[in-house]
C-alpha cells in the first residue's frame, strides 16, 4: 500500500513538472517571439492569495515546530490553502501554470506533515513539495519582469 502511495504522489508530482516545462519550453521554442503576459484583476487576486497563503504556511510551519499546534491542525490548514489557491482563475498563463504547481505543493506539504505525525519517514513529499516549490519560484522568476511590466508584482511570491 505505501509503495502504492509513494509511486502514485510521484507520477503525479512528474506530471505536474513535465506539464509546466512544457509550457515553459513552448514559449522559448518559438523562434524570435517574446512571450505575452496579461495582469488582469484575476491575476493580481492570484497574487494576493497565494503572498497570503505562503505567509500563513509559514505561521503554521513555525507553529508545529514549535509544538504550538497539532499536526493535524497543519494538515488541515495546508488541504484549504491548495484549495484556496486552485480555486483562483489568473488568466495569464504563467499564473495558470503557477497555481497548478503551488496548489500541489501545498497538498504535498500537508502529506508530509501527516506521515510525520504518524511516526513516518516523510522525505517522499516533502522533496517533492521543495521541488513544486522551485518549480513555481523559477517560473514566476522567469516572468517577472513581463508581469511587472503589465502591473502585476510578483516579487513578494519570490522571497517565499
Amino acid at each position: 500500500m505505501k509503495l502504492r502511495r509513494l509511486t502514485a504522489a510521484t507520477l503525479a508530482s512528474s506530471a505536474v513538472i513535465f506539464g509546466v516545462s512544457i509550457l515553459a519550453g513552448q514559449s522559448r521554442a518559438q523562434a524570435g517571439a517574446t512571450p505575452t503576459y496579461v495582469c488582469s484583476a484575476a491575476d493580481k487576486q492570484f497574487i494576493s492569495t497565494v503572498s497570503s497563503n505562503m505567509m500563513q504556511l509559514g505561521y503554521w510551519s513555525d507553529a508545529l515546530v514549535h509544538h504550538d499546534v497539532a499536526p493535524e491542525v497543519v494538515v488541515n490548514e495546508a488541504k484549504s490553502e491548495a484549495a484556496q489557491v486552485q480555486a483562483t482563475r489568473p488568466i495569464d498563463r504563467t499564473l495558470r501554470a503557477t497555481r497548478d504547481v503551488l496548489s500541489s505543493m501545498f497538498v504535498e506539504y500537508s502529506k508530509a506533515v501527516a506521515v510525520t505525525a504518524r511516526g513516518h519517514d516523510a522525505k517522499a513529499h516533502m522533496g517533492s513539495a521543495w521541488r513544486l516549490a522551485r518549480a513555481s519560484h523559477d517560473l514566476l522568476a522567469g516572468a517577472k519582469n513581463g508581469l511587472g511590466a503589465q502591473g502585476c508584482d510578483v516579487t513578494p511570491l519570490l522571497g517565499s
